[in-house]
């Protein structure tokens, strides 16, 4: 991938509405993977006093989101199931990462892994995307396919 698009990638997804009112933020981003932050707020937990499955969902979602869309190309979640593992007192700060397992012509397989700085697996997560034949990058090597192996 070429530097202007990606530049262009990162500035798209970078003003993502729900993350932004999420505290997310976007570190790195290349075609397949994604990492990003979140450090967790009063305002994301639930009444016992932890994160709030709903927060770290949506943490591991944008990641997914990211990764997914990282080609150019506009994906759209088709499934995500998730496993919660730990939880992290507020304040903490949470990155995930998002992974291409299989890209495929119109599907395609990502792992999400969400951890604490330190690197303790707070929740696990696979999701598929279905790749529309939409592209919203400008440039010519934004529309490569390339099916991995």
């Amino acid at each position: 991938m070429d530097q202007k698009v990606s530049q262009q990638l990162f500035s798209k997804m970078s003003q993502d509405p729900f993350a932004r009112f999420m505290g997310i933020e976007l570190l790195e981003v290349k075609p397949g993977y994604s990492r990003l932050t979140m450090t967790v707020g009063e305002h994301q937990i639930n009444f016992h006093g932890m994160p709030h499955g709903g927060a770290i969902f949506s943490l591991a979602d944008a990641a997914f989101a990211a990764a997914s869309n990282s080609h150019g190309q506009t994906a759209v979640a088709l499934t995500m199931n998730i496993s919660f593992l730990a939880a992290v007192p507020v304040g903490t700060r949470l990155i995930a990462e998002a992974q291409e397992e299989k890209l495929g012509r119109r599907t395609a397989l990502y792992l999400m892994t969400v951890t604490t700085e330190d690197g303790d697996l707070v929740a696990s997560c696979h999701g598929m995307v279905y790749r529309k034949n939409e592209w919203f990058i400008e440039g010519e090597d934004a529309r490569p396919y390339t099916e991995s192996t």
